[in-house]
């Protein structure tokens, strides 16, 4: 008994983890506050969100002679390549910035190439940079109407979950939409062709949607469509990276593995409670696998009644009967629909722990929680308190 509450116990530290990271992640880190868009494609607005730590003009990024080439020559390379003159300006962002990016004007995706690679700390603002050309990368070249280039690179860090583009090549985008983001604490760099004034120097602090990086020299020989375009491409460079000495211990510890092995572990516990909770009502426990009627046998045993779960039909039939006299733009309705799709979902789940609880001699406070952290206080029961279980 006392192995399984310290086991019990590392479980419950680990599940507050889980959804303190996981409530932060949906509820603050991937929030999209409101911005004042210049709405206005002369200028090129921050598509991130904190501070500038590095701008490079073409003659630094490209010296033969400094450290900073020579490490990373062959991504500069590949960065820079179809650009006569070349500005690189890096972002860095904190887990506490806003981390889906924006267009920052009008232009067209014309090539996107990712990048599997290291996951260095990005925090580290070394001359080397290893950490922005080294790591993992979206790389994306865009092309405006004057037919000026830019390139914008999604750079992951050492604990970033994954690099998301919402873009496929061909894609036309304008300065009001979000058109990716890196899910955790990452940079975003972007390279300028010769066509556009910087405007911003290193250390200074960028809103996305709002900060002027830089401006267009000049707006005048702009296309009538998009479609009338005849830009040169530059070739994709397939970069030898299985050449480099690849760092495994970053790849093993990606946070994005462990959070799917996390619910799998998760997914595994919780049916090996539910398997020992319809032993417990003397029910075959492999029943738990199939769907609907395992739900439908925890309302009959606990409840006495398996078919409350069907007020969740109502919202279903609701929702046919908007589709049918297409009232989907009938906002009041829809808010309708939103109240009474939450209260049938949550409702009957809400219900049945008081009587789950009951049989295990705990309280209704016991209960609610049950509802809020399921999978911490099931298992405290099936594990813990099973032999309190009455029939």
């Amino acid at each position: 008994m006392k192995l399984k509450k310290i086991l019990f116990r590392i479980f419950v530290v680990f599940c507050f983890l889980f959804f303190f990271f996981k409530c932060f992640n949906e509820f603050y880190f991937l929030r999209q506050p409101v911005r004042n868009v210049p709405n206005d494609n002369s200028v090129f607005v921050s598509p991130a969100n904190w501070t500038i730590i590095k701008v490079i003009k073409q003659d630094d990024l490209t010296d033969w002679n400094t450290e900073l080439y020579k490490q990373n020559n062959v991504v500069i390379d590949n960065w820079t390549r179809g650009f006569t003159w070349a500005t690189l300006v890096s972002i860095m962002m904190t887990p506490f910035d806003a981390h889906f990016q924006k267009a920052p004007l009008l232009a067209k995706l014309v090539k996107q190439h990712y990048h599997k690679w290291h996951f260095f700390n990005a925090t580290k603002t070394s001359w080397v940079m290893k950490s922005t050309f080294q790591n993992e990368y979206n790389s994306m070249l865009y092309v405006t109407p004057e037919w000026y280039k830019f390139r914008i690179i999604q750079i992951a860090w050492t604990m970033a979950w994954r690099i998301v583009s919402l873009l496929e090549p061909n894609d036309i985008v304008e300065q009001w939409q979000f058109i990716w983001a890196i899910m955790l604490w990452s940079q975003v760099s972007v390279v300028f062709d010769d066509n556009f004034d910087i405007q911003v120097n290193e250390w200074d602090y960028v809103i996305d949607w709002e900060t002027i990086l830089a401006k267009k020299i000049d707006t005048t020989n702009i296309k009538e469509s998009f479609d009338d375009w005849n830009v040169i491409i530059d070739e994709a460079v397939d970069l030898d990276i299985w050449n480099v000495v690849r760092y495994s211990v970053f790849e093993l510890v990606h946070p994005s593995k462990i959070v799917f092995w996390f619910w799998i572990i998760i997914l595994i516990v919780q049916f090996l409670t539910w398997m020992k909770f319809f032993e417990l009502a003397h029910i075959n426990k492999w029943k738990i696998f199939i769907p609907f009627y395992n739900v439908y046998l925890i309302f009959k045993i606990w409840w006495k009644t398996g078919w409350f779960p069907l007020i969740f039909i109502i919202p279903i039939l609701f929702f046919f009967l908007l589709v049918i006299l297409d009232y989907f733009d009938v906002e009041w309705l829809i808010n309708l629909w939103t109240i009474l799709f939450a209260v049938c979902s949550y409702l009957p789940m809400f219900l049945v722990q008081y009587p789950i609880a009951k049989k295990f001699w705990k309280s209704n406070r016991f209960a609610t929680w049950m509802w809020i952290f399921p999978m911490i206080f099931y298992t405290y029961l099936v594990w813990i308190d099973s032999a309190k279980y009455r029939d």
